[in-house]
């Protein structure tokens, strides 16, 4: 099948080193556990505790509900079922069953061949995967989710907004699973494009591993940007903490 990549989310549709990776770790926590909050809209937070959040979770609606996304379904009903799984997927994820979310999570993309599906692929993935990130089920758990991620990539008419958002996922994937010099690479690309993760991320790198010049170079860009700094919450805070590195390295 190949890539369709609806703009919304399926609510709406229907309607290396160790500095790298602790950074990027880090800040892949606070940008997963934000997102789905952002997508989930009140669909999710109505049935919060309520007996509908452990129906959808059940094996056997599971079941029957993948078997509907690889089906045939004319688009109304394609986009009700995605909207199902997505919110089956926050369920799964907040219970911490990764097997469970990994499934809807590949059925959703299978069918949509999007941006938001891929991204619910890969959370699911990392976060699920093994604690070594060199053992053989982590290595094809990451294999998997950078796959979903280079495919999008290599569509040439990916909006630029979305190809700098999947660039910096792939550095966190990347960090996830120890592969350094990926992230590196993925983060350097996102810095060229102006994406806000490959500075800030680069920048705390610096700082961490004593390197403030490099440090307040990266978050004085973000600080010229003069974006609301809740979009950059590093930069401010940043870019003083390398200033008084320097200051303080100075005869």
């Amino acid at each position: 099948m190949g890539l369709r990549r609806p703009t919304s989310t399926p609510a709406l549709a229907s309607a290396g080193r160790p500095g790298t990776r602790q950074v990027i770790c880090l800040l892949a926590l606070g940008l997963f556990a934000a997102w789905p909050a952002r997508l989930a809209s009140a669909h999710h937070q109505e049935d919060l505790g309520s007996a509908s959040v452990a129906a959808r979770t059940d094996p056997v609606v599971l079941e029957a509900l993948i078997a509907a996304l690889d089906g045939e379904l004319e688009d109304e009903v394609a986009a009700a079922k995605l909207s199902e799984g997505f919110r089956a997927f926050l369920s799964l994820m907040e219970e911490k069953d990764g097997p469970g979310a990994v499934g809807i999570a590949t059925a959703m993309h299978r069918r949509a061949g999007a941006v938001w599906s891929a991204f619910c692929l890969e959370g699911a993935l990392r976060r699920s995967a093994p604690a070594d990130p060199l053992g053989s089920s982590s290595l094809e758990a990451y294999s998997v989710a950078d796959g979903a991620l280079t495919a999008l990539l290599r569509d040439d008419s990916l909006p630029a907004a979305d190809r700098l958002a999947v660039v910096q996922r792939r550095a966190i994937l990347a960090a996830g699973f120890a592969d350094g010099p990926s992230a590196r690479a993925s983060l350097g690309r996102a810095l060229a494009a102006g994406g806000i993760d490959g500075a800030q991320i680069l920048g705390l790198e610096g700082l961490i591993e004593g390197r403030p010049e490099e440090a307040a170079r990266l978050f004085g860009l973000l600080l010229d940007r003069g974006d609301p700094s809740a979009e950059c919450p590093w930069a401010l805070r940043g870019h003083a903490l390398s200033s008084l590195a320097l200051l303080r390295g100075r005869p």
